[in-house]
């Protein structure tokens, strides 16, 4: 993506009786492009057209002029900028919202005067250098490197979160695969934004939730504390509870916390229109093994991780009901590991941790700790 087809424009203007051309800022592709991703460009590849021409624009009005777009133009980039880097799981928060800004913030750090234009590069190249390495990291996880697959296509929607009776899809649009949920629609959550090459962080999570619950007013803490709360109340476990408050704990607490991976629960893989209940009443056989995977995790490059926790119920009966004997199912762990081999033929990443596991160690569940230490390095963390 060329940053002066896509940014500028030209127009025709009258100087003194004498017709011009100029070139000024597309101020429509802009708009644009803040407001989604394109249809034609990966969302990564946008950005780093976007921050390369907001560079060269501020490094132009820092060092003797040149700049094409003027006052209200540079507010538009920069808020686009920002919109469309934490879409990728970046941060971007610079001190000014607009050339003018940009000159007061200089002057007030001292980088007015003698060998200020040298100062004003050096300070510019510090703060798009870090970016550009990270825009330069989603490129090589598009390309899929390093042995990691991705899962071919792209998601519809993700029905996740569910905390009551099982919701009733129906597909509205059958050549797009749109769904439409006609029942139990309050209790799951949908999120149907498109994906970018960056896969699904907890900032696009904390924005969506924001524009969901209408708290356009309310901080980012404040959003990113209700939507935890609401994932917190569909884990179907203690075992569940305690392994998502570990991720939390450990990658949203962060000070890059809004880049991290969002950690899906209870997300639907499958849908089946009957029941269980409804299968056994009918006397018709069971279609599916597993329709919800406990935890998903959606990164770049279109890899995908499912995290399971397995209690009695994966792999055992109750035997009589309502007693407390379990009884050995093996037809259950047939079903549940022919599920696992179907997930990865299509390139998903399968993890599995035993609910007793995760219970014994829940004052101090350091494993789980290095787990997701170890699952970063490998999967999301691509630095040397």
């Amino acid at each position: 993506m060329k940053p002066s087809d896509y940014f500028l424009m030209s127009v025709q203007q009258d100087f003194l009786g004498v017709p011009m051309t100029r070139q000024v800022l597309n101020t429509d592709n802009v708009a644009a492009l803040r407001s989604g991703p394109l249809s034609d460009v990966p969302d990564w590849e946008a950005a780093q057209a976007l921050v390369s021409f907001l560079h060269a624009e501020l490094e132009a009005f820092a060092t003797g002029g040149g700049e094409r777009v003027d006052e209200e133009g540079s507010e538009e980039l920069l808020r686009c900028a920002k919109t469309v880097l934490r879409r990728q799981g970046i941060e971007f928060n610079p001190p000014f919202r607009s050339l003018g800004g940009f000159r007061s913030y200089w002057i007030d750090k001292g980088m007015g005067g003698g060998g200020g234009y040298a100062k004003r590069r050096a300070y510019l190249s510090e703060w798009f250098g870090p970016i550009r390495a990270r825009l330069d990291e989603l490129e090589v996880a598009s390309e899929r490197v390093d042995g990691l697959r991705g899962v071919d296509g792209s998601l519809k929607n993700i029905v996740f979160a569910s905390t009551g009776p099982k919701p009733v899809i129906v597909l509205s649009e059958m050549i797009d695969g749109a769904i439409e949920i006609v029942e139990n629609a309050d209790a799951c959550l949908v999120y149907d934004r498109p994906l970018t090459d960056a896969g699904l962080t907890w900032g696009d999570l904390v924005d969506w939730w924001r524009e969901r619950e209408n708290m356009a007013a309310a901080d980012d803490r404040t959003v990113a504390l209700s939507l935890h709360e609401r994932l917190k109340v569909s884990l179907g476990s203690e075992a569940e509870r305690v392994l998502f408050h570990a991720f939390a704990k450990q990658h949203y607490g962060r000070a890059d916390g809004i880049s991290q991976p969002a950690l899906l629960p209870q997300v639907y893989v499958h849908f089946d229109p009957l029941t269980a209940a409804q299968r056994r009443t009918l006397n018709k056989p069971r279609r599916l093994a597993r329709e919800r995977m406990d935890f998903l995790l959606l990164l770049p490059g279109g890899v995908r991780i499912v995290i399971e926790v397995d209690g009695r119920h994966h792999y055992a009966r109750e035997v009589p009901k309502g007693s407390d004997s379990w009884k050995a199912a093996p037809d259950l762990y047939s079903e549940m590991v022919a599920e696992d081999r179907a997930l990865r033929l299509k390139g998903y990443e399968v993890f599995r941790f035993g609910g007793m596991e995760i219970l014994v160690a829940r004052e101090d569940p350091s494993f789980i700790r290095d787990f997701f230490l170890d699952l970063e390095m490998r999967y999301w963390d691509r630095r040397p």
